[in-house]
């Protein structure tokens, strides 16, 4: 994975509708732990829903410790519910011994906590209620049993009610069941992949029953892509696709885009001087990215309702869903039309089969095709954040709501050139210069580097710089001032100094373009393709990354070999040269990546196509200039 695309995000700026932390059952998918530790011997799930939308979950979960350390992850177990549409009871739960008694649980086991409150960009949700269960003298062998009883007492929108559950690959399921009950009238939708499922009818009611059971634990790739249509699943929804429920949310926040006399005298004042859509509509989404901090507090129906705009602008802040209104309202009040998105900020590139997985709310633009996202303040207008680029998204167009894809990264929207000149004495010490340029999301990554460069401490950041390399070191610093309004970047490092370059100076190796702690290399931005073999998607994002680098070597230096020059190349997008000449004793190059699929994450399949020539780079690019005195 590059460094430019994931590393730097902030997470904190991409905020969750929290549309499943309440309705999702309690089952595998809250136990993001260790399986080689506890296993599930019985998950048993029961989801009434009526006619009306409201439902009941019954739940009876037994997790047993398999070692010390399984004993601390099933000792505890906490669910968050949201007060305002639930209520949530723990019928009993107790620790089965592995002699057979039975400890049970008692009323200062089970902590009620109301509300959740961070500070920062984090979450605050005043209506959200965790309850904790802490099992006694749980040990290694023991279980960890409980039933809980939720029910949902208002939809979280119209004719709303939703219930998944997945299989986790890394986790040890003796047995799984689930049962589904609604009205036959209500034509719930329900789908499943790799759960055993039985269908009937009783009287007036429909029943489902599914069965799940994985003995032994599963591979689990590193940082899976598209899990929610990849997984074990169940998802059953009272509406039929994502089209329905962007309409649903879509419907309430229309209401709520009422163009105050505070907006429209706002949006006048930002759009003095604009005659086009495209100038009016940039002004007023970057006032918005500016002005309006992020701050994440979810208030009213289950944080699918936004606040008022004139409370937005009083405040000066909201989550995705006051900036995606507010962004709306302000458009609107200048005759610009703007609609809803939903969309899902994490690693899913595909939809799942049925409404589920939206975590985050965006706007359309439809007079320009262009989709805006004023929550990240670091990403200009005609731009979108990394965990945007690329995704499926409903968009709740006035024709009629429909599923769309936002634009993905290019190589020329996601691009970084880099060059170094160093002059290695026979000491082993080496002085010159790095300069790097970047357009794109790489740019934006890089004004989050350099932003963070106080000033008049150039000089200390490049001795960080170096530290990280492994080496000892000075320099300075010069870059233009960061400017948020453009992604473009660039940065020297001048004078600079490195007491260590050569480990030895009297023979060895060193790469022909050496590498410091920035992440602009193309070693830094090729991904991950260690794995002999993936079962899930990767991330594989577009970008193309340019070094040239000239060496000088002092002339106590015999220069033994030089790597060759080499070009690779592979059908999928992928584009690798690297050019290297000496002269005497300075040797001069380039390397080149270039990723341009048209996608940001590759299946399986594509991975075992790619990791032949990807291997063969990061081969290449592990060779060195073999040198003695």
């Amino acid at each position: 994975m590059s460094l430019f695309t994931i590393r730097s995000l902030r997470s904190a700026l991409l905020p969750p509708i929290l549309s499943v932390l309440f309705l999702v059952p309690v089952t595998a998918q809250n136990l993001n732990t260790n399986a080689a530790h506890f296993k599930i011997n019985l998950a048993d799930s029961v989801w009434h829903v009526n006619a009306d939308a409201t439902s009941a979950l019954d739940v009876y979960f037994e997790r047993e410790a398999l070692s010390d350390t399984g004993a601390l992850i099933v000792g505890k177990y906490a669910q968050m519910v949201n007060k305002a549409l639930q209520r949530y009871e723990v019928i009993e739960a107790y620790t089965l011994k592995a002699d057979g008694r039975k400890l049970m649980v008692g009323k200062d086991g089970i902590q009620v906590q109301q509300g959740i409150a961070t500070g920062g960009t984090g979450l605050s949700w005043p209506e959200a209620e965790v309850h904790q269960i802490t099992f006694p003298d749980l040990q290694k062998g023991d279980k960890s049993v409980w039933r809980t009883h939720l029910t949902t007492l208002i939809p979280a929108l119209p004719d709303w009610a939703s219930y998944s559950s997945l299989g986790i690959p890394g986790v040890i399921y003796d047995r799984m069941r689930v049962r589904i009950e609604a009205p036959q009238s209500l034509a719930l939708n329900v789908f499943s992949s790799g759960w055993k499922e039985e269908k009937t009818q009783v009287g007036q009611q429909a029943i489902w029953r599914f069965e799940f059971a994985q003995p032994t634990v599963q591979s689990v790739d590193n940082s899976p892509a598209n899990t929610l249509a990849s997984y074990p699943r169940i998802y059953a929804s009272t509406y039929k696709d994502s089209p329905q429920l962007v309409a649903a949310y879509a419907q309430q926040a229309n209401a709520k885009a009422i163009v105050t006399d505070e907006a429209k005298a706002l949006a006048g004042r930002l759009v003095v001087g604009k005659s086009t859509t495209l100038a009016k509509a940039a002004a007023i989404h970057d006032w918005v990215r500016k002005n309006i901090r992020y701050v994440a507090v979810y208030l009213g129906n289950g944080g699918w309702v936004a606040h008022d705009v004139d409370w937005v602008l009083k405040n000066g802040y909201g989550d995705c869903k006051d900036h995606a209104l507010l962004l709306q309202t302000l458009l609107k009040a200048v005759e610009i039309e703007a609609v809803p998105v939903l969309i899902n900020t994490g690693n899913e590139y595909a939809l799942a089969e049925l409404p589920f997985g939206f975590n985050h709310v965006i706007v359309y633009i439809p007079s320009l095709d262009l989709f805006a996202d004023a929550t990240d303040s670091r990403i200009p207008f005609g731009a979108l954040p990394w965990a945007d680029a690329d995704k499926p998204v409903a968009v709740a167009l006035s024709a009629g709501a429909k599923v769309m894809r936002a634009p993905a990264f290019t190589p020329a929207t996601n691009h970084v050139r880099l060059r170094t000149r160093l002059d290695i004495a026979s000491s082993g010490k080496a002085t010159g210069s790095v300069e790097f340029e970047s357009t794109g999301f790489a740019a934006t990554v890089a004004q989050d580097h350099v932003a963070q460069i106080p000033a008049g401490m150039g000089g200390m950041a490049v001795q960080k710089i170096l530290e990280g390399s492994g080496y000892r070191g000075r320099g300075f610093t010069q870059y233009p001032a960061v400017q948020r309004d453009t992604q473009v970047q660039s940065m020297k490092i001048t004078d600079l100094e490195i007491d260590n370059l050569l480990g030895d100076p009297n023979a060895g190796s060193i790469s022909p373009h050496p590498s410091v702690n920035l992440p602009m290399y193309v070693v830094s931005n090729m991904g991950d393709y260690t794995a002999p073999k993936r079962d899930f998607a990767v991330f594989c994002v577009p970008i193309q990354v340019r070094e040239e680098f000239e060496l000088r070597f002092d002339p106590a230096f015999q220069l033994l070999r030089v790597p060759a020059s080499v070009k690779e190349s592979h059908a999928d997008g992928i584009a690798f040269e690297a050019q290297y000449t000496r002269d005497g004793n300075t040797v001069k190059g380039w390397r080149e990546l270039t990723l341009s699929q048209t996608r940001h994450v590759c299946s399986a399949d594509d991975y075992a196509a790619r990791k032949p020539v990807m291997n063969r780079i990061a081969q290449h690019l592990r060779s060195g200039i073999l040198y003695q005195q």
